[in-house]
């Protein structure tokens, strides 16, 4: 029976005893005092919210044991301590074994601790005497999970660098759950340890309120300088609290005010500082995710800073690299998983606004000829590609050939495919014609003059108007007058569809005259046929006429066929306007028969609207309601929605006039819809007319 004692013992006893016969009960008293269970979760954050719907998947995968590891992942100053920390501590009671917890500095100005010294120091807050504490990495790992084996401990392993530096932390049970945090998605983790990830974003801009609500109480009142604080901050958590900070002790300035300090992008960095503690500036936080990337992910980045827009797709990462397409996805999706970048829509990838000026000042500190080269790569990405996409979107109009290279050029399989490229690229195009680089004005210029076409479908006036305006300059700069004579030809026009004549017509009549010095007959013709139209529009009919006249007689002359169509166009709207509707009727039939035959839509389109004009001021009723049908047929298919916009809202009007008011109210609030979008003042005036029609028929029904 000694023996069967003796092994039993020596199990859970570090005492050894040995005796041939025993009687009674046996007992033995540890001399060590029993440890507490380890409650190493640092304080609870202070205004803590907005994480309501995280702290709910949180409960899903820890508590339900969906994973014994959770990845945390995020921006650097997202919240992703705050958010675990918080959770750990409201479910802290169902942890009695304890909580254990190590900051293992991946990204800050220390340098990553070793996983063995963490094990060392867990092992000890578990209770493993120092002298009992092994010494190789892998033995400590293998006591750790030992030690848990059976215990309920929750394991925080918060500010990881790498899957490496947390695999022999993990205690390998699903009693101990453990969550990471990390700037780093650890995909590793996924496939080698069951881990489950959940990703901590930016907050919008509700939420951001709310925190500077949380903040700063009854100083946040109404939402639009606390808007302008979260637009400012870009909805980063951090950034929220250092303004909040910084409002905190000015209580006499006006929220109003602190936002206006941020307004300017050039400073917004600098003053996102408490200015005593790195981790309590955005600056330094931010770059501390940079300086972990290997290089070639680090020229990425910084190269990303040269883009001048807010979002980017795969080709235009691959131009501004000089990489093939398939190495810039593998670069990209490194970005994506260190979350300096995410995929903002399918195939479109951003940073947050603040990301976005930390790249472009590591940017600016790179290598000079690097910068400019990859700029250079980058327009002529755009100018190639937008060339192709217009020759799909407008293949009748003249052109200029692209300069530079071709090489991260992309194609389209169709006219849909270049309609959708140069919607979700228009505003990142200006924004590179903007940029104030000598080197790069030919191309600029050229640039705004192949977007023109799409400028003119879209009704994009803005940016027709920024782009040519900064293509102007370009074309000053170059010294290069018959550039110059094509952008304010086209300027002209955007100026004159803003409500601006005045400003047009300084333009047309300038670039009438560069291009008779430069003997650009047609550029010259062009010129006076927009001024034609000017005059039209502001009153000067026969003036017009004498105009049009002009040009129509050379586009017939040189066989401009497209032009010479446009220009009876022209005159049949002139012709409108003094009421004589035979002239107007045979003139616009002669455009769309050359409409017709060249098959542009577009052209169609709007001849076909003002057919429909023609005839309902001829009282032709049935034949004005198949040519506004014919125009928004001709509209949608080649993507004109200010021109099926103009449709319905004419087909609603006749519908109205004879008392179909179901079919007007519902054509109605489909071109209101329309000119929504393309922010058209006729939105206002369709809104009216869909509230006066409502109100005769007593339907309370709002316009929508």
């Amino acid at each position: 029976m000694g023996g069967d004692v003796h092994n039993r013992a020596s199990a859970t006893s570090a005492n050894l005893v040995q005796a041939g016969r025993i009687y009674g009960d046996l007992h033995f008293h540890d001399s060590r005092p029993a440890r507490p269970a380890p409650r190493q979760l640092p304080a609870p954050p202070r205004w803590f919210t907005g994480r309501a719907e995280e702290s709910r998947r949180l409960d899903d995968l820890v508590r339900g044991q969906r994973a014994p590891v959770t990845v945390v992942s995020g921006p650097g100053g997202v919240g992703k301590t705050a958010l675990v920390v918080e959770w750990a501590w409201s479910r802290a009671d169902e942890f009695p074994d304890g909580q254990l917890y190590a900051d293992l500095r991946g990204y800050g100005p220390d340098e990553p601790l070793d996983p063995t010294e963490v094990l060392g120091s867990f092992l000890r807050a578990l209770g493993v005497p120092d002298g009992e504490v092994p010494g190789p990495a892998h033995e400590r790992a293998g006591h750790f999970r030992s030690v848990l084996a059976g215990r309920r401990v929750l394991v925080v392993l918060d500010n990881a660098v790498s899957a490496d530096q947390v695999r022999p932390l993990l205690p390998g049970n699903h009693s101990c759950p453990v969550l990471v945090t990390s700037r780093d998605a650890l995909p590793g983790l996924a496939v080698h340890d069951n881990a489950e990830s959940l990703g901590v974003e930016v907050f919008d801009r509700g939420r951001s309120i709310d925190l500077l609500r949380a903040l700063l109480g009854d100083r946040v009142v109404g939402d639009d300088a606390a808007a302008d604080l979260a637009g400012h901050c870009a909805g980063l958590p951090l950034a929220l609290r250092i303004v909040g900070r910084l409002a905190l002790s000015r209580p006499e300035v006006p929220l109003a005010a602190v936002a206006a300090e941020l307004a300017d992008e050039r400073e917004r960095l600098d003053a996102l500082d408490l200015g005593d503690d790195a981790r309590s500036a955005v600056r330094p936080v931010l770059s501390w995710s940079y300086h972990r990337l290997p290089e070639p992910t680090a020229r990425a980045f910084r190269l990303l800073g040269a883009h001048p827009g807010r979002e980017f797709d795969v080709p235009q990462f691959a131009a501004l690299c000089g990489a093939t397409r398939a190495r810039a996805t593998r670069v990209l999706r490194e970005l994506v998983d260190k979350h300096l970048v995410v995929e903002s829509s399918p195939g479109r990838y951003s940073s947050h606004d603040l990301l976005r000026l930390y790249a472009a000042e590591v940017c600016a500190a790179g290598d000079p000829a690097e910068v400019a080269a990859a700029r250079t790569r980058l327009l002529d990405h755009y100018l190639h590609t937008a060339d192709r996409a217009d020759r799909l979107v407008t293949p009748n109009r003249y052109r200029l050939p692209p300069v530079g290279s071709a090489e991260h050029a992309v194609s389209f399989d169709d006219r849909a495919a270049a309609l959708s490229w140069l919607h979700a690229t228009w505003s990142d195009a200006v924004a590179l014609g903007r940029l104030d680089c000598p080197e790069l004005d030919t191309r600029r210029w050229r640039l705004a003059y192949t977007l023109r076409g799409y400028f003119f479908l879209a009704k994009q006036w803005r940016g027709w108007i920024d782009s040519h305006e900064a293509a102007l300059a370009a074309c000053l700069r170059l010294g290069d007058r018959h550039a110059e004579a094509r952008i304010r030809n086209d300027l002209g026009r955007a100026m004159l569809e803003c409500g601006r004549p005045e400003a047009g017509a300084v333009h047309y009549e300038t670039a009438q005259r560069l291009f008779a010095e430069v003997g650009d007959r047609h550029g010259w013709s062009n010129a006076v046929a927009n001024r034609a139209v000017l005059l039209r529009r502001t009153g000067d009919l026969e003036g017009a006429l004498r105009l049009n006249a002009t040009a129509l007689d050379y586009y017939i002359e040189a066989g401009a066929r497209r032009n010479t169509a446009i220009a009876w166009r022209s005159r049949a709207k002139m012709h409108v306007e003094l009421g004589a509707l035979d002239e107007a009727a045979a003139d616009l039939e002669r455009a769309i028969a050359i409409f017709a035959q060249l098959d542009v839509p577009l052209d169609l389109a709007e001849a076909h609207n003002l057919g429909g004009v023609i005839a309902s001021r001829r009282g032709q009723r049935a034949r004005a309601e198949a040519e506004h049908l014919k125009a928004l047929e001709a509209g949608r298919a080649c993507g004109s929605r200010y021109e099926e916009a103009e449709a319905l809202r004419s087909l609603g009007r006749l519908s109205a006039d004879r008392g179909a008011v179901d079919p007007a109210a519902t054509r109605w609030r489909a071109a209101l819809e329309l000119y929504r979008e393309l922010g058209s003042p006729k939105a206002d005036e369709v809104a009216a007319e869909l509230r006066a029609l409502l109100a005769d028929t007593g339907d309370p029904a709002s316009p929508g």
